[in-house]
């Protein structure tokens, strides 16, 4: 396999989506690579967990269809189409009072209450403006400038569709209730959403990253888990290249080149003193979000569908959105129950505590549901809190992030931290990494050979 010139592999720092893509992507070219991630198994925030004879997510993650480069990950690593399920097309809602449904279909979203005959025509022509437009070009619009709650008021939507449809929806997907993100993500997400729908592996969103792992090992790579990089070891006569990195029990681990592929912080600390200003552009805002797993004794809903919570705001401890995830996963011994998630977006104040949000997911249960016997039947099995859920891009926040090069011409930046909140980006900047690091590899023998 290609190494650096003193047989040293690449390093990739993290086994989320984005660095196990950028390994994949390496070790299908021939290049020797090792993975080292922290945790005990891969998979970053897309990671699912076992409770009893069933699967449950560990957090709500957006993966649509469309997403371009994500599906050909998928198909690369032998995820094909029958292994993804389906989230029905469209939304349900609850306003507190009483349930509304839009489909996918024109009929479906007439009958939508919460959007008058005018939105409907809004919405329509947005869909054309995004429908045939590359998606790199929507992300890069001018839109960009503008809070997704100011383009949509400058649209002529009205308050109803944005309170009953826009904000519990897309509140959710970014991890943001005030609609802050840029208005060019929003048309991308718009955009996925009408190319496809939302889907789930059969063995949970932690499937891709375990079938990708496994893959970069069947190529010949090395994925370590329990190995928490502590550092990077500058050259000792050469400042502006990295011998390696420094891992926890085991020293120095040479390195032809560095990739960096974690979650903002720790990449933050790891440039701290490499590249400052790197390391500046890192410290964007945290968007965090806190799911309850529950095990139910009798299915609470039917249909493949997510719930979503348009009720106004009231206290920091609320429910944004439901999915019982065992209609959509494949059938468990029939005494095994349902698996539901509760998922709440961090308000203003941070996250609300998690009695509170069990209490608050009691309540709505009594509501949407006033025959369901909850506090006998539902059994809280987990709370899963990601502080870091995703990061804040509001206007301007994307034309400031880092791109893969460092000012140290080895070490690189992977992560979705360098494109936007996504599986979608993750993955982009993974293939970006990789790409970026043949170059380096290429050059570095190019110099040698010189």
């Amino acid at each position: 396999m290609l190494t650096g010139r003193d047989g040293a592999p690449v390093i990739v720092v993290g086994a989320g989506l984005s660095g196990l893509t950028c390994a994949l992507r390496l070790a299908e070219g021939g290049v020797a690579v090792t993975v080292l991630e922290a945790a005990e198994e891969v998979g970053g925030r897309a990671r699912t967990l076992s409770v009893g004879e069933r699967v449950v997510d560990r957090g709500f993650q957006s993966l649509f269809s469309a997403y371009p480069r994500t599906s050909r990950l998928l198909r690369d690593v032998g995820i094909r189409r029958r292994d993804l399920i389906a989230f029905d097309r469209g939304a349900v809602v609850h306003d507190g009072s009483s349930w509304d449904r839009m489909s996918a279909s024109p009929a479906g979203v007439l009958r939508f209450r919460a959007f008058s005959a005018g939105d409907v025509r809004r919405l329509a022509a947005l869909g054309a403006e995004v429908a045939g437009i590359p998606s790199a070009r929507v992300l890069a619009g001018d839109e960009r400038h503008a809070t997704a709650l100011e383009y949509l008021r400058a649209r002529g939507f009205t308050e109803r569709a944005i309170e009953g449809f826009f904000r519990p929806l897309f509140g959710v997907i970014t991890a943001d209730r005030d609609l802050g993100s840029d208005a060019a993500y929003l048309r991308f997400l718009i955009q996925m959403m009408l190319r496809g729908p939302a889907v789930i592996p059969v063995e949970g969103h932690g499937m891709i990253s375990r079938w990708a792992a496994a893959r970069v090992r069947q190529l010949g790579g090395e994925v370590r888990t329990g190995a928490r990089v502590a550092g990077i070891v500058p050259s000792r006569d050469d400042r502006g290249h990295a011998r390696g990195v420094a891992v926890d029990g085991a020293g120095l681990v040479a390195a032809a080149v560095v990739v960096v592929a974690t979650e903002a912080p720790e990449a933050r600390s790891l440039l701290a003193e490499l590249d400052r200003q790197c390391a500046r552009a890192l410290d964007v805002r945290p968007r965090g979000v806190t799911t309850l797993a529950y095990e139910l004794d009798a299915s609470f809903h039917s249909g493949k569908a997510i719930i979503l919570n348009a009720e106004a705001e009231s206290g920091t401890a609320r429910i944004d959105l439901v999915c019982q995830e065992s209609n959509l996963l494949p059938a468990a011994p029939a005494d095994a129950g349902a698996r539901l998630l509760a998922t709440s977006v961090d308000g203003p104040d941070g996250a609300a505590e998690p009695g509170a949000l069990e209490a608050a997911m009691t309540a709505l249960a009594s509501r949407w549901n006033p025959g369901f016997p909850w506090s006998r039947c539902a059994r809280l099995v987990e709370v899963v809190r990601h502080p870091w859920a995703q990061f804040a891009v509001p206007p301007g926040a994307r034309d400031a992030l880092p791109g893969q090069q460092t000012a140290v011409g080895n070490v690189l930046l992977a992560g979705d931290i360098t494109m936007h909140p996504s599986i979608e980006g993750a993955v982009v900047a993974g293939e970006r990494a990789a790409l970026t690091t043949r170059e380096v590899l290429a050059a570095t023998h190019s110099a040698g050979g010189a």
